[in-house]
């Protein structure tokens, strides 16, 4: 009896352990570095702020993340923090996602102009703070949208845009990612794919809300389907190491794994009610944009279709544009082939600077 009574005891303390665990981020020895957690007050809602880098007096790199709410900060410090040798990096998770999830934040809140505005708040701070002219913006699939929404407003911030797996166009990139899923259940012969794709019909409008004859879901599961044939990652059907990278994460707990997937379904959950987030066209909103833009997709890409990306590098006007081909991902190049990532980041800052 003692040692079941210890034993759960035991069971318990770690779990809590487990849950109420402190989150750190590593050190920084060089004399000009930075390695700074911040919880700032952006527009009046508290976000976390992580800013890491060898020498303050590098350039400053902000990473928008996707979802709306998928934080990308513990992937970026898994794959992608040899940036920091080059730049002071800026890993920031927006309004209600990863840590800055907060059931404070209303429903109401969760708007394309909130989190526009969020960026405005932040690059200005940045630029304050480290005494910098311009902030090189790079941009994930959601935070790729939000990244062009910034330059457009802002050109004079920014000295360059790169937006991996771009989004351009509610209806054409939904209609191409699901006749590709499509395509794939019937060369398998998935009976369940096949019958919940023809159920659910190709996409009537670029409303989120009601694009598919079985309403939001129907696009919940098309996307289901698209990870299972090879259409969002390359050579993966799950995000099983994802999720495991995020727990095992030193600037994340098993808690912020929780709050992760709580803020992930909240932003996009409520995102779809806002009309601005709908129907976009950016080949009728955004024709010209005033900063070099720079677009990396990856071939197995058709969640945001990488031909659709390739025509509206054509299509846009400005002052230096360049479409860049992963042959060896899906829709996360930044974590998928990281090496060649980081390559890309360093040689496209050393030409536009």
């Amino acid at each position: 009896m003692k040692q079941t009574v210890l034993k759960i005891y035991i069971q318990a303390l770690f779990i809590g352990m487990v849950f109420s665990a402190c989150t750190s981020t590593k050190k920084i020895k060089t004399s000009s570095g930075i390695a700074e957690i911040n919880y700032l007050e952006i527009n009046d809602r508290k976000q976390y702020v992580l800013i890491r880098g060898k020498d303050i007096n590098n350039p400053i790199l902000l990473f928008l993340h996707g979802g709306p709410g998928a934080s990308a900060t513990a992937l970026l410090r898994k794959f992608n923090h040899e940036l920091e040798d080059d730049f002071t990096v800026v890993y920031w998770d927006q309004m209600a996602a990863g840590k800055s999830f907060s059931k404070q934040i209303t429903k109401e809140e969760i708007t394309v102009e909130n989190y526009i505005k969020d960026v405005e708040w932040l690059v200005d701070y940045l630029k304050n703070r480290f005494e910098k002219e311009k902030v090189f913006l790079v941009g994930h699939s959601w935070g790729s949208r939000l990244g062009m929404y910034a330059v457009q407003r802002n050109p004079e911030n920014y000295s360059a845009f790169v937006g991996i797996g771009q989004e351009l166009h509610a209806y054409r990139g939904e209609l191409l990612s699901y006749h590709y899923t499509l395509q794939k259940a019937e060369e398998r012969g998935h009976k369940k794919a096949l019958k919940e794709l023809e159920e659910m019909g190709p996409p009537q409008s670029g409303h989120y809300k009601d694009m598919y004859a079985t309403g939001f879901w129907g696009g919940v599961r098309q996307k289901h389907w698209l990870l299972k044939f090879g259409g969002e990652r390359y050579q993966k059907t799950t995000y099983i190491d994802w999720i495991f990278s995020i727990w095992f994460s030193r600037e994340y707990s098993f808690a912020d794994l929780i709050r992760y997937g709580k803020g992930s379904a909240f932003s996009a959950g409520n995102i779809i009610f806002d009309e601005q987030f709908n129907d976009i066209d950016f080949f009728k909103e955004i024709q010209k944009v005033e900063v070099p833009v720079y677009f990396i997709s990856g071939a197995y890409d058709y969640n945001t279709p990488w031909e659709l990306v390739k025509e509206y590098v054509d299509h846009l006007s400005a002052p230096h544009k360049e479409f860049i081909l992963f042959e060896k991902s899906g829709h996360s190049p930044v974590f998928e082939e990281p090496r060649k990532f980081n390559h890309e980041i360093r040689r496209i800052y050393n030409e536009i600077k």
